[in-house]
């Protein structure tokens, strides 16, 4: 007497067309040609997704989306936001690498002048050179220019 089976449900035999249709579940992110699929996000939305990490207190995950955002016109600002994650973690050499790069890409981003002349300072290092950055943010009229200033008053103050 041959036994009978349990009917498979609709929901259960879609799954099992898919996945015999769609070679199995290996490959949910590559094209045909074993090609990865295009990023889902635009490097302005992984700039914001690292910025929610950082608040988060993710500083990893968030320096792997600067990471991702580094490649658009952001990349200025990503760099920057990089660099203050790097700094945040006592990596001053790193954030000073990302700082510079952020001013490789865009000179005139007053942030990443002020946050390089800040740890510049912070480092007691290159006091001429951190002065003369923050002096180039306060000439492109950055705001808040208190922030800024304070900076300013910073690096005058470790001489």
């Amino acid at each position: 007497m041959a036994t009978r089976r349990k009917p498979i449900s609709p929901y259960h035999a879609g799954f099992l067309i898919l996945l015999l249709a769609g070679g199995g579940l290996t490959g949910c992110a590559l094209l045909p040609g074993g090609r990865p699929a295009a990023d889902a996000l635009t490097p302005a939305e992984h700039l914001q997704l690292g910025m929610t990490y950082e608040q988060d207190g993710k500083p990893d995950l968030a320096l792997r989306e600067y990471g991702r955002a580094a490649v658009g016109p952001e990349r200025s600002v990503a760099l920057t936001c990089q660099g203050n994650v790097q700094a945040a973690q006592g990596r001053p050499l790193e954030a000073e690498a990302s700082y510079r790069a952020a001013l490789g890409a865009k000179p005139d981003n007053a942030m990443a002048l002020n946050n390089l002349a800040w740890l510049l300072a912070q480092e007691n290092r290159d006091l001429d050179e951190a002065e003369r950055l923050i002096r180039q943010a306060l000439a492109l009229g950055a705001e808040p220019r208190a922030t800024y200033e304070d900076t300013l008053a910073f690096i005058l103050r470790r001489r």
